[in-house]
């Protein structure tokens, strides 16, 4: 798998070399770049399959050099520095990242995931940008879920509840429809936090728009804009409530 590395530090792309030898053997690096510029250099010269790429850099950083390439036919691992906030936005987007400094394990199984994922949707590298920065409101409201085929964009305000099935999560929607994803509903919450969801008890998150009723009865239930009908757990009421200003 012909790999470049393109980052601003000397210590972390030799650090990234040494790992990617030692831990993925099915992966070559055959060039690496200090900035965009030389990282568009690099790119259209060795046509790579997979890229590590960090995203502040001097010169040209890497949405710069993204958008100066035009079409992303390669892999993309995103090596950064940001805190666990900023990561969401990756999570929103459905881009895979590493977070500095980059653990040996989290490598292997970014580099397996790029062989299995689809090629990158641009729209893709629009929420990551938007997100990060809170450019557009419309967009900053908007998740990319991975499929089998592809990615599918919904906004937020569509999703009504996230509900468990062992490793996965089935997503309902406004319009009836539904979607199961291959993520726990502990990343999905992780991911959902500060937008306005909330877990109601171990088997769902739910969109508190969505609320049309709470019912005190069978130890307290909420009835959602699609008819569907969650318990609170009693150890999630009092949080439930105070979101209400009531107790």
């Amino acid at each position: 798998m012909k790999t470049i590395i393109i980052d601003d530090e000397h210590h972390c792309v030799g650090y990234l070399q040494v790992l990617v030898q030692q831990h993925c053997p099915s992966v070559q690096v055959v060039a690496t770049a200090g900035n965009g510029v030389e990282g568009l250099s690099v790119i259209r010269q060795h046509a790579p399959e997979l890229v590590f790429l960090d995203i502040e850099m001097p010169i040209m950083n890497g949405f710069r050099m993204l958008e100066e390439l035009g079409d992303v036919d390669f892999q993309l691992i995103f090596t950064t520095a940001y805190d666990r906030y900023a990561l969401r936005a990756f999570k929103f987007s459905a881009l895979d990242y590493l977070l500095k400094p980059i653990d040996p394990l989290e490598l292997k199984n970014a580099v397996a995931r790029s062989q299995k994922l689809p090629p990158i949707d641009p729209q893709q590298l629009v929420l990551l940008k938007n997100h990060l920065h809170q450019n557009d409101p419309v967009l900053s409201n908007k998740i990319a879920i991975p499929s089998l085929e592809g990615f599918t964009f919904l906004n937020l305000d569509d999703i009504v509840t996230c509900e468990a099935e062992s490793n996965y999560t089935k997503i309902h929607l406004a319009n009836g429809k539904q979607m199961l994803i291959s993520r726990t509903l502990g990343d999905v919450e992780d991911t959902l936090e500060g937008k306005g969801f909330f877990r109601a008890h171990k088997q769902f998150l739910i969109n508190l728009k969505h609320i049309e009723k709470y019912m005190k009865g069978d130890g307290g239930y909420v009835v959602m804009s699609n008819n569907q009908t969650v318990s609170i757990a009693r150890s999630r009421r009092e949080d439930f409530m105070l979101l209400f200003g009531r107790m």
